[in-house]
């Protein structure tokens, strides 16, 4: 019984290559034969992985340094860096240093209105900023606010009229009577100032209109 299921193993295991091995059907000495022929010991299929993969490594790494070589020859674009770039607010930042200080920041806002060219606007008034005293000469480094010669003209007035009370102003000597004496001055040149705007807006209009 042993020697039959041995017999049936053996003629199992070889049936992929009997066909090919033997046209007309093999003995058991053939098969037993071809057996021994190729059989490998555990040692002798590891190293032949071990070989196996040595060489694809080989190929792999000689196929890397082929494609390296052949990047290597391509010729690369050679970078020629620039100067700084300076924009359209720095630029006007930095002249507006020489009419109105180191601290030209603190006095006028710098924006980009289209590109390369920029505005300013006046930031700090009466005795804290010199843009309103120097607009004629802002104005040729960079286009003032379509309103600026106006807010320099009611913020120059509104401070004449602070001026007579900001000694006492936030003091205890401030009173309800000083306030409504304060603001019933400041009221004329409000109303002037809103009246100077309506126009200035009417002529805005305007000129968007015949620009179009």
């Amino acid at each position: 019984m042993k020697n039959t299921i041995l017999l049936l193993t053996l003629l199992f295991s070889v049936n992929a290559f009997a066909g090919s091995l033997c046209q007309d059907g093999c003995t058991i000495e053939q098969i037993e034969a071809n057996n021994k022929a190729n059989y490998k010991t555990p040692e002798q299929l590891m190293r032949e992985a071990d070989e196996w993969e040595a060489e694809h490594l080989r190929k792999f790494i000689e196929e890397h340094r082929e494609a390296q070589a052949r990047a290597d020859a391509v010729p690369k674009d050679v970078y020629t860096p620039k100067g700084p770039v300076i924009t359209c607010v720095q630029e006007v930042y930095e002249k507006a240093t020489g009419i109105l200080g180191d601290d030209a920041t603190n006095h006028i806002d710098v924006s980009i209105i289209s590109p390369g060219k920029c505005s300013f606007e006046v930031k700090e008034f009466g005795d804290f900023g010199r843009g309103c005293d120097n607009l004629a000469a802002l104005s040729s480094i960079a286009k003032m606010g379509f309103y600026q010669e106006e807010q320099c003209r009611y913020e120059a007035e509104s401070w004449k009229v602070y001026s007579q009370y900001k000694d006492v102003i936030y003091t205890p000597e401030w009173t309800n009577a000083l306030s409504r004496e304060y603001h019933k001055k400041l009221q004329p040149v409000k109303q002037k100032h809103r009246d100077n705007v309506a126009k200035l807006q009417d002529q805005e209009k305007t000129m968007n209109k015949t620009e179009e």
